[in-house]
């Protein structure tokens, strides 16, 4: 199950304050997008907007990362 939106680990992620290699490389992908958004534009706007994407991203794929969220959260 991936946690909630607004759990307080997601924006630690989405910046990459959470050492995390997904077996799956999309992951990574989708992590290092967000903080290049961020690098460019650290408002809380952006940082909202990446923590929607990622959870979406993670939601739509749950079953091959549902596992490694877990270690993360």
């Amino acid at each position: 199950m991936i946690p909630a939106r607004n759990h307080a680990k997601w924006a630690p992620l989405v910046k990459g304050e959470i050492p995390v290699k997904f077996t799956v490389f999309a992951g990574n992908m989708m992590i290092s997008a967000c903080q290049r958004k961020l690098a460019r534009d650290a408002s809380v706007e952006t940082l909202r907007a990446c923590i929607d994407e990622a959870y979406a991203f993670f939601c739509k794929y749950e079953k091959m990362y549902s596992s490694e969220l877990l270690r993360v959260f």
